[in-house]
């Protein structure tokens, strides 16, 4: 069974879903569609592309096929100020974010794009201080035992006469200065891995399945983008997210099998306000 249907009543063979999909196809003016789990990636383009509104996507949910009315338009320069606008920011007002303004953001995520429309990114999101403060104590001890790790790998090559690999080398001096400083910050009752954020947000995904690293970050990326509009502010979290694999972090998060974690936001409503846009190096570019 096809999990597309077309009202032969009111399609007018336009052949639009035609051109746009391998489903659909066109014999003495009929359109017919084989839509199944090989064939249909449920991207819902047919359904939205249809002049006549005669095709039914089985699979999918027909009222959030919402009228798109006339095209959105944004002034070039506008967006542009509005992307250079975004700053990560790690000092927040005294101000928890309530659960519908979380779960406006979380929705937004569904239409963020994925490798082959996967739609395999799942989100969570930590508002308990004290399960925020476990996670940023088992993120630095993570890295003592990885400094720890890497150490005796370093003496058993020195033990044998060879050079570490520069590889290892640039992890144990990184190591060096991320524990240094998180012992510090400990000792003087500071957060540097969340900065007291009222919201953690931990994006995870398959890791069997099309670009799951990309796919979470651009549901990242939307988020911080939507957060604005919402008077939030946010800021990338990659000290978390290197440490997520050890496997206390994996317990405390109960991962679903076969998942990781590939990008995290904190969130809240921000305690300074920048007054200006801010210097960044020209991209490295080659035209061909």
């Amino acid at each position: 069974m096809s999990w597309v249907k077309i009202d032969q009543d009111t399609c007018t063979a336009c052949g639009l879903c035609v051109d746009r999909c391998d489903c659909f196809s066109e014999t003495d003016g009929v359109v017919t569609a084989a839509a199944n789990e090989e064939t249909c990636s449920q991207c819902g383009h047919c359904v939205a592309l249809c002049p006549t509104g005669s095709i039914e996507h089985l699979r999918m949910d027909m009222d959030n096929f919402i009228p798109l009315g006339p095209p959105v338009s944004f002034d070039p320069d506008e967006f542009v100020r509005f992307v250079r606008q975004r700053r990560s920011h790690r000092r927040w007002k005294d101000k928890p974010v309530p659960r519908q303004v979380m779960e406006r953001l979380v929705d937004v995520c569904r239409y963020a794009p994925t490798g082959s429309n996967v739609q395999t990114v799942e989100i969570i999101v930590v508002q308990d201080p004290d399960r925020i403060q476990r996670l940023a104590e088992l993120t630095v001890e993570s890295f003592f035992k990885a400094r720890e790790i890497n150490r005796q790998r370093a003496e058993q090559y020195q033990a044998r006469g060879m050079a570490a690999p520069e590889e290892l080398t640039y992890q144990l001096e990184r190591l060096d200065r991320i524990c240094e400083r998180r012992a510090a910050d400990q000792a003087a009752g500071k957060d540097r891995v969340f900065h007291k954020a009222p919201v953690v947000m931990i994006f995870h995904s398959p890791t069997l399945t099309s670009t799951p690293k990309d796919n979470c970050v651009i549901a990242a990326q939307t988020v911080t983008l939507a957060a604005m509009t919402l008077g939030l502010e946010s800021c990338y979290i990659g000290l978390f997210e290197s440490a997520s694999t050890y496997p206390p972090i994996v317990k405390e998060l109960d991962l679903p099998p076969g998942h990781r974690v590939y990008g995290v936001l904190i969130l809240g409503y921000p305690k300074v306000t920048y007054l200006r846009t801010v210097d960044r190096k020209p991209i490295q570019t080659r035209w061909f």
